[in-house]
Order: C-alpha cells, then sequence, then structure tokens
C-alpha cells in the first residue's frame, strides 16, 4: 500500500513538472505585455466595452502577444504614471494623457521608447501632422495618439424648444441665448471648477476663439508675450462670462461631474465641454441631446474648436525588445479601421483618422455623429489645448490663476503677467515644448 502510494505521489509529481514546464514554454512562446489605460464603464473616457472587446479580437489575432491590463480612473492616471515614471516601473504599454509638453519630458529623459520604425513599419499615415507634432520631441514620435479629443456645447434640445431658442451660429446670437435662459430663471452653462482643469478647457476654448491658432502659436512657439491684446480678450471674456452669471452660483466649489449632473438633471441648459465624456452624456441624458460649436468670439477669427488627442499609446524604454516589437503589433490592431469602428460604436469615442464617410457608415448614436461632424470640418483652424501645450510648470500656475479670474479675484492684466512671469522661468529652463 505505502509503495503504491509513493508510485502515484512520484507520478503526480512528474505530471507536475511536466504542466509547468508547458506552462513556462507556453508563457515563453507569449509576449506578454503590461497596458495601463483608462477605458472604465463610467466617467470620463468610459469606453471599456470597445476596450475589452478588442483586446480579445487583438489576442486571437495576434497569437502570441498576451495583455495583462490595469485600469486607472482617467484624471489620476497622469499622476499615477508620473510616479511610476519617477519610480522605474512604468507599464510596457500606457494609454496616458497629455501629450505634448509632458510627453516630451518623458522622452528628454529617455523613459519611454523612439516609435519612428513603427510608424514606418505599420504605415501610420493616419496620425496627421499635427498629431504628429504634439508626440513628438526634437524629430522623433514617441507615441501613437489614438483618441480624437474636441470641445463644444452640449445642450438640452428640449429646453431650448420650451425656452423658443435657436442654436446661435455667431457670438452675438450666443449672448441672447444666454440672456433668454437666464431671464427664465434657468442655469445657461452647468460649469463646476472645484478640480481646477476645467475652466483651462474652457479657457483654451475662449483663447481659439478670440486669438486664433496662428496668434496662439506666435505665444506657444514664438517670442509673443501672454500679455498681448488678443490674449486679454480671452481673459476679459472668461471673467465677463463668470461675472454677467453664466454659471451656477459658487462654481469654483462645484466638481467636473457635479456639473455633469447638473446638466444631465435638466437644470442647465447647456455645459461647455469636450468629447472625453461624450459616452456618460450620451447614455445619461434623459432628454434629447444637442451639440454645437461655439462660434467665433472676435471678428477676425475663423469658425474652429479647442482639439487634441485624450490620451496616447507609448512604449516605455525599459521594455525588451520583444515586447516593444509585440506592443506596437498590438497598436497597429488597436488603430485599424476595423478597430476604429469597433471604438466608434461600443466606445462612442472617435480615433484619430477616422473619416466622414466611415462615422456616416457606422452605427454610433447621432448626437457622436453630430459632434464630431462639427468638429472635424475646421482642421486647419482648430487650435490647441493649453494644459497639454504649455509646460508643466505653466500648468501649476495657470489653474489657480484662472480659478482667481474668474472668481473676481484678480484682473485679466494680473492674470497675463502671471501667466507671463512662469512662462518665461519654464523658458529659461529648458521646459518649452515645441513640436
Amino acid at each position: 500500500m505505502k509503495l503504491e502510494l509513493k508510485r502515484r505521489g512520484l507520478a503526480k509529481a512528474a505530471t507536475s513538472v511536466i504542466m509547468l514546464a508547458t506552462a513556462s514554454t507556453a508563457l515563453a512562446q507569449e509576449n506578454v505585455v503590461t497596458q495601463w489605460d483608462q477605458f472604465s464603464n463610467a466617467g470620463i473616457t468610459a469606453a471599456g466595452p470597445a476596450m475589452d472587446e478588442l483586446i480579445k479580437t487583438c489576442e486571437a489575432s495576434l497569437k502570441d502577444v498576451k495583455i495583462l491590463r490595469t485600469v486607472v480612473p482617467s484624471i489620476g492616471i497622469r499622476e499615477s504614471y508620473r510616479l511610476a515614471v519617477s519610480a522605474d516601473k512604468t507599464p510596457d504599454l500606457g494609454y496616458t494623457w497629455p501629450a505634448a509638453s509632458v510627453l516630451a519630458g518623458y522622452a528628454r529623459t529617455g523613459k519611454v521608447a523612439p516609435l519612428d520604425d513603427y510608424y514606418k513599419k505599420y504605415g501610420w499615415e493616419n496620425v496627421n501632422s499635427f498629431y504628429r507634432g504634439r508626440n513628438s520631441y526634437q524629430g522623433k514620435l514617441y507615441a501613437v495618439p489614438m483618441e480624437q479629443d474636441l470641445m463644444g456645447v452640449y445642450y438640452n434640445k428640449a429646453m431650448f424648444t420650451e425656452l423658443g431658442i435657436a442654436v446661435p451660429t455667431t457670438y452675438a446670437e450666443f449672448k441672447n441665448v444666454v440672456e433668454k435662459i437666464k431671464a427664465a430663471g434657468r442655469v445657461p452653462i452647468a460649469f463646476g471648477n472645484r478640480d481646477r482643469w476645467p475652466a483651462t478647457n474652457t479657457m483654451s476654448l475662449i483663447l481659439g476663439l478670440t486669438a486664433g491658432r496662428a496668434s496662439e502659436e506666435k505665444v506657444f512657439f514664438g517670442d509673443e508675450p501672454w500679455n498681448n491684446p488678443k490674449f486679454k480678450l480671452a481673459a476679459e471674456t472668461f471673467q465677463r462670462w463668470a461675472n454677467d452669471g453664466y454659471f451656477p452660483r459658487g462654481f469654483n466649489g462645484i466638481g467636473y461631474d457635479e456639473a455633469n449632473a447638473l446638466f444631465l438633471g435638466g437644470r442647465a441648459a447647456m455645459t461647455i465641454t469636450g468629447t472625453w465624456v461624450l459616452q456618460d452624456m450620451a447614455r445619461g441624458a434623459k432628454f434629447d441631446l444637442g451639440v454645437f460649436m461655439l462660434p467665433p468670439i472676435a471678428d477676425d477669427v475663423p469658425a474652429g474648436t479647442m482639439w487634441g488627442e485624450g490620451s496616447q499609446w507609448q512604449i516605455s524604454a525599459a521594455a525588451a525588445q520583444n515586447v516593444k516589437d509585440a506592443a506596437a503589433s498590438y497598436i497597429d490592431c488597436l488603430t485599424s479601421k476595423d478597430s476604429r469602428k469597433v471604438w466608434v460604436e461600443k466606445g462612442y469615442l472617435v480615433p484619430i483618422g477616422t473619416t466622414p464617410d466611415e462615422l456616416k457608415n457606422w452605427e454610433t448614436l447621432p448626437v457622436v455623429k453630430d459632434f464630431y461632424a462639427e468638429g472635424l470640418k475646421t482642421p486647419d483652424a482648430n487650435f490647441y489645448d493649453l494644459h497639454t501645450t504649455v509646460p508643466e510648470s505653466v500648468t501649476q500656475v495657470l489653474y489657480p490663476e484662472l480659478q482667481k479670474l474668474i472668481g473676481g479675484e484678480t484682473t485679466p492684466d494680473d492674470f497675463l503677467a502671471a501667466m507671463q512671469a512662469s512662462w518665461k522661468a519654464a523658458i529659461d529652463k529648458g521646459e518649452r515644448w515645441v513640436p
């Protein structure tokens, strides 16, 4: 009996060894890629259903690639990735924001891998020159932007109809719309700036529609100072909106999610934000949801909107070469035409490179098609997002200074003076990003 048990034990042990060896061989044959992204099922960039499907699709088609995924909240992923970089613990593949100034810092310190060879190998021509510039540093490409971000005005169609309001096509009409909503005792624009970054997006939109892209570039990439007449007009406009009751009372103490809830609950007629929250807007609205682009504010500025990449895929410089290759092939799968269709239909997210004809024929919500159709009409005039374009040190000044500006605690001139001082200091330290 004891001998038989011993034989069984030896057989079991041998089987275990064989199974472990087989598992080790299988693992060796797979290129395991650790991935961080923010595609949850609710909140900002809630494209989780699309990501779940595409991981399965790409793993099946690539055979030797295995994705080990971690979901990090959209706002938190920026800080989480920065901490991982400082600790040399970055994932093999990260989908994080922002590109431009922050990505350039990672490239400058050798934390992310250059991707020029992969761009050539896979022919990523859907990434146009604007986005290549935003994902480059000193002439080399370091990331693949995927999610097309645009900014516009979401509005409650039923409330507009009730109040006899038409969608504005000029800035004068927009101001009249706001006055009619105020006269009806409603909140014109759901806005909350407790998180501080929402004001930066709103300012980015106002700035682009008062100064225009060409004038912005003279400041961001040239020698024009912040305290110029067009930038002053933008600061004055934003402060006037706050003073004239465009926003709910106590807006500096209201969170971004709370402001969205105010709009989705039918207590505000409009909210001005981006496509990054389109999933939650489309799923959460109990009314007919519409969108339009804010008209130009200055007479000499063309129609356009703030645009950028929601985030970008970047590969760790520390990853083994086979893992880098696997990550690149996986990115190619995620950005293919078939995958773009999944992003649109399952994630309500429109990847960079999606054509109007593709969008027209794919099955998604009307508001998704409307938002992107309008925002992509003006590619040559679309302008910059401040907190991904300016250096990080400038952003940290911009956040509190904007909060003070719209809170009436500082003047437009003082706001611009503070920005110019931080801008000069960043340039002197070599922190400015130039595409």
